[in-house]
């Protein structure tokens, strides 16, 4: 299968390498414990940041809808799309893979990034360090993705938004199921 390399059909913006003052309110300060396993951006886990400093925060590059926001240190292998209305930057170890292309869906892409062989690659890739591991963000827009057509990744898109949904269902419902039964306990 032909493969085409990330920088050319993305732009990748590296997060801010600090930490500013949080505040109760305001932009959100994106971090890494907000991403969930799944895939999705938890509010719960959101931090804030003051405007002054999100304009600090915002100069290399401003989250948009449908970019891949990962984390790159620490705690590897989140992924997860930035949805419309966000208001916000990227906290440490993260960054923002923006596509360009318009051969290219973002949301297939975000699928492929969560994928098994992605994930194989990556461990692959993955730089042992003393205090935490990291993958080079100098690298990532030389690793490559299979070429898929338009066509055929916005019927995978559909597929997986599926059962994207149907798990999330399924994740209400044990949960109400567990309060249930923590009530008659």
């Amino acid at each position: 299968m032909k493969r085409i390399a990330i920088k050319n059909i993305c732009e990748v913006y590296d997060g801010p390498h600090a930490t500013p003052k949080k505040t109760e309110t305001g932009p959100v300060y994106l971090g890494i414990d907000a991403i969930t396993e799944d895939g999705m951006l938890d509010s719960s886990q959101f931090s804030y940041l003051s405007k002054e400093d999100y304009i600090k925060w915002t100069k290399r590059v401003v989250p948009q809808e449908n970019d891949i926001v990962f984390s790159y240190e620490a705690t590897l292998g989140k992924y997860a799309l930035i949805p419309r209305g966000f208001y916000g930057c990227l906290g440490r170890r993260l960054a923002i893979i923006r596509v360009i292309s318009e051969e290219i869906d973002a949301k297939w892409l975000y699928y492929y990034f969560r994928s098994p062989e992605w994930n194989a690659f990556i461990k692959n890739q993955t730089v042992k360090g003393s205090t935490v591991d990291r993958i080079s963000v100098e690298e990532f827009p030389n690793y490559t993705i299979p070429v898929i057509s338009l066509k055929n990744q916005k019927k995978m898109v559909a597929v997986l938004e599926k059962i994207d949904a149907k798990i999330r269902t399924n994740n209400k419902i044990n949960d109400y199921l567990s309060y249930q039964s923590s009530m008659a306990a």
